[in-house]
This record gives C-alpha cells, structure tokens and sequence, in this order.
C-alpha cells in the first residue's frame, strides 16, 4: 500500500475546484447537438479527474462498477436459478440461504465502527477492504469449483461475497464523503458517477444472467464474478483509495471515538450481535420458520427500544418508521419467483417465464423506469413534505404489487392480456420507479437527522437497522409462507399464493400510513429538520437530566 505521502498525491484546488459543465454554444447546429452527448461525458470525466484525481476515479470504477454494480446485481439476479438449477431446493429454503447471505449488510454499523476505532495495519479503510475482498474470493472460489450441494454451506459462503461488497462499499463511501467535504464546489459531481457507475454494472449483469441460466448451470457465473471480486485489491493496494497511514502513536484503539459516542457505538455491537444470531439460528434450524420468526421479531422490539432510548430522539423516531415500512412488506419471493418460473407439471397454465425474460428483459426495463422515477421524482415531487412522500410512496408501492395478484388469480388471461406483457407493464416497469421514490426521500431525511462528527458510522448503522427490516420481512414471510401451505416442489400448491400476495403486499404496508403521520416530520426536503442535533438530548439522556449538547465533539 502506499505511504501517506503517497496517498494525498494531488492538491486540493480549494476555490479553484472545475464544475463547470458543458452547454451547448449559442448557435448550435445540428453536429453540436449529435456529438453533446460525447462532449458532455467526457466534459464530466474531466472535470471528475481533475478535481479528485485519476488514481481515485479508478478506485470508484472499480468499486462501484465492478463490485457493486456487477457483483452484486448479478448475486442478486442468479439466486432463482442457482437454487432451482444448481441446488435444486424450493422456494422457502431458497429464500432463507438468502437472507444468511445478506446478514453483512446488517452489520454495516459494527464494520464502521471497527474501521473507525482500530486502525488495521495502520489504516482505517484500505486494510478492511483488503482482508474483505480475500474473503470475498475465496468465498466464490470455493462456489465455482467445489461440488457444493448444500443450502446452508452455499449460504455461509454467498455470506463472505456481501461481507466483502458491504465493507467496501461502505468505506469507499466514506472516503468519498470525506473527499467531497473538502471540494463542496463539485456538488453533486462525486454522487453522479458513481451512481452511474452502479446503474451500467446493473444493466450489464441484466443483459447475460438470465441467457446464461437458461442454457448453463449457474454456478458457472461464480467464475465470472471471481476476477471482479479480486479487482478490488489491485487499486486500493497502490493507494488509490487515498487512505492515509495513520501516525505510530494513533495505531491502538481510538478509545476518545468510544468515550464520546457510547450508545451509538453500543447499539452498532449489540445490532451486529443479534444479526449474527439471526444468522446461526437459520442455518443451525434451517426448516424452522416459527422459532426464526420468533427470534426476529424479539430482536426487532429489543432494538426498537434501544434506539429510543439511545439516539436522538427524531433520529429514533424516523429511523423507525423506515425498519417498519420494510418489515410490513412482507418477503414472500421464495414463493412468488418459483410460481412465476414454475414449469407446466407444477402450475398448469402459469406463466412458466424462462430466466432470460425474469431476469434479463425485466430488469432491463426496471432499469430504464428507474431512471424515470428519478426525473420525475426531481421535476415534480421534490417540492412535497416528506410525510406526503412517505404515505403516497406506501400506495404506489400496494398498486404495483396488485399487478402481481392479478397474474396469480390469471384475471389477465380473462381480459385477454398475455402474462408477459401484463408483468413488463405491470410490477416490473411500476416496481422500480416507486423504488426510486422511496428511497430517495429517506436518503435526504438521514443526511438531515445523523449527528455532527460521526456522519460515516451512523449512515451506516440506520442501513444496517433498514436492512434488519429487510431480514424480519424475510423471516415473516417465510413462516407466512409456510402457514399458508405453499409448496414450490412437486407435488406443487400454490392455492393459497394469492391470498398471501394480497395480505404481504397489499394490506400489510398500509399500515404504514398512519405511522408517517406519527413518526416523520411534516417539514419539506429543503427545510431544516433540527437547527442542532447535538442539542437534543436521547430518551436516557433526558431521564438522567444530562444534555447531550456537553459531550465534546469527536476529532476525527
């Protein structure tokens, strides 16, 4: 790795940061107008390079086009098709391999904390990315060449591929963030590319998953995903990540970071603790849905006392409503990917779609929509109050779902709509726009409510607590699942599949209206949700007459 001389390589311009974007001249022809495309990128990697440098823009391709555009959507894509094809388990065992796997990114709190308090090596980001991104290999090598046929092994290695992608997603965010503090002229510059970058890894992996599971086993796409899992290594080992060592007398544990956030760096450990045991419980009781359901929901109440307790007050409260919106929408893929893929035997007269068309075309489209979502979410409801964002998301979201429930009661076949065209204009081209709108208002209401000094790890401890949602809903929905009678393995039974659909993603989410009124502020995206975070005391530090405003600030 490079030295800390050799990290910073280039000046910082301060006032003299380049962000001028391109604009066609005055008089325009035709030819100004057909290459402004080319001009205007390559406009916007200039002046990306010239204001963070060239090294930097390799490490943010790398990482958020190989690894988390590529990596990760292509994870996300073969799972159907590996546990159908490669494993051959139904749908419930499926969908509890994935929600092993994805424990990582519930963890991210404790990964930031750890990256933050213990520099290793010296360092606090290029290290952890470097021990990740090896586990990460040898996780998928072990997947491309051994025989692996079971659900669990296949689970605690899919684990390490998040672990590496979650880690460094996180810390490669955190430089960024960093970096952009320091260059505020560049605007939304830094956020752009590598949004970008993310979006086209999507797109790309979109194009050959679903052609190659159709016509090759699966696990062959573990192969194609090892040289990208390794990518990481070779940038941020030449010092591309622009982590600088840290001095021989700062290389302990930084026990001032501790002192000063005590309850945020406690919940990230106790939060990291109970994801670990949703982790065991699954793959120890596999087939137990009741007792994991059990596990997950005492947990979440645990937690959700916790943060009350422990956070800022509005920060708890909002955070709240955003872990409940995704646990009332209830993870039932399992079930509803095996019937939309289910062959003839099983669900006679069902769409049976090929992977080429579920993964592939869908998501092509899905990418395309959510671009959409983002224009118009931009041009015309970027000026509405968060709660009415929240609450009108939460009904888009139960119109695009009922899409599903009409395909599964076949009333399309009825109206004479063929499946695949009813699902490409249906969930697959609403889905991601309202995706879009979702995420984006609970983005800006985080930047608004984290705590000065600690921006880094408490981004990263509210996705770490959204993404425990996300594993609830699964844990629920498995056992929903299961109570409902649904078998996705021959002899099939499917009977109740709707009704399931229409309570999980219909009704369920609804309940969600009523806590936006309670728990999100009534204020614009423009407004200032708090004059001082600082200022406001938790529920503890209220009860025990102490102001939080004391606690002296973290010197990062």
């Amino acid at each position: 790795m490079a030295s800390s001389a050799e990290a910073y390589y280039e000046p910082v311009k301060g006032d003299d940061d380049e962000d001028d974007e391109y604009k066609l001249p005055e008089d325009a022809t035709f030819t100004d107008y057909l290459v402004y495309p080319l001009r205007s990128g390559e406009n916007f990697f200039s002046r990306f390079t010239k204001n963070f440098g060239w090294r930097f823009a390799i490490q943010m391709t790398v990482m958020y086009l190989l690894v988390k555009g590529l990596m990760l959507s292509v994870l996300g894509l073969v799972k159907l098709s590996y546990c159908k094809k490669t494993l051959k388990i139904d749908g419930s065992a499926c969908q509890t391999m994935m929600v092993i796997s994805s424990t990582p990114w519930a963890i991210k709190g404790s990964i930031g904390v750890l990256a933050d308090a213990y520099p290793l090596f010296g360092y606090h980001k290029a290290s952890y990315i470097l021990v990740a991104a090896v586990i990460g290999s040898i996780g998928l090598f072990a997947l491309a060449t051994f025989p692996v046929t079971s659900a669990a092994l296949s689970a605690i290695l899919l684990f390490s591929v998040n672990l590496e992608i979650a880690t460094s997603d996180l810390l490669c965010e955190g430089k960024y963030a960093e970096l952009m503090q320091t260059k505020p002229k560049t605007g939304s510059t830094m956020v752009s590319y590598v949004w970008g970058c993310f979006q086209i890894g999507s797109l790309v992996a979109a194009m050959f998953v679903g052609p190659v599971a159709d016509h090759y086993d699966p696990k062959v796409l573990f192969w194609v995903l090892l040289p990208l899992a390794v990518s990481i290594i070779i940038p941020t080992s030449l010092g591309y990540l622009a982590d600088e060592r840290v001095a021989p007398e700062k290389e302990g544990i930084d026990m001032e970071l501790i002192k000063t956030y005590p309850y945020i760096v406690a919940f990230c450990i106790i939060m990291a603790a109970v994801a670990l045991g949703n982790a065991a419980i699954d793959i120890f009781f596999f087939e137990e849905h009741f007792w994991q359901m059990v596990y997950a929901i005492s947990c979440s109440v645990f937690l959700s006392v916790l943060a009350f307790l422990w956070l800022p007050r509005q920060l708890a409260k909002c955070n709240f409503y955003m872990f409940m919106a995704s646990v009332l929408y209830l993870n039932i893929s399992g079930a509803q990917d095996f019937w939309f893929t289910a062959d003839e035997q099983c669900v006679p007269g069902g769409p049976a779609f090929d992977y080429t068309y579920y993964n592939t075309y869908t998501s092509i489209v899905g990418a395309f929509t959510g671009w959409v979502g983002v224009v118009i979410f931009q041009n015309f409801m970027s000026g509405w109050t968060f709660r009415t964002l929240f609450w009108v998301t939460t009904v888009l979201q139960c119109v695009a779902s009922a899409s599903d429930l009409i395909i599964i009661n076949r009333l399309n076949i009825a109206w004479g709509i063929p499946d695949k065209w009813f699902y490409m204009f249906g969930d697959a081209v609403i889905g991601p726009a309202v995706m879009m709108f979702a995420l984006m208002p609970a983005v800006v209401l985080t930047s608004k409510l984290v705590p000065k000094g600690l921006e880094s790890t408490t981004y990263a401890l509210l996705a770490g607590f959204q993404n425990f949602g996300g594993v609830v809903s699964n844990q629920i929905g498995l056992y929903a699942t299961q109570f409902a009678g649904v078998k996705t393995e021959a002899p099939c039974n499917f009977d109740n599949l709707g009704w399931l659909v229409g309570i999980s993603h219909c009704l369920l989410p609804l309940l969600a209206i009523p806590l936006t009124f309670i728990l999100i502020p009534n204020k614009l995206m423009t407004e200032m949700i708090i004059e001082d975070e600082a200022s406001e005391p938790t529920l503890l530090q209220g009860a025990l007459g102490k102001d939080e405003g004391t606690s002296k600030e973290h010197d990062s």
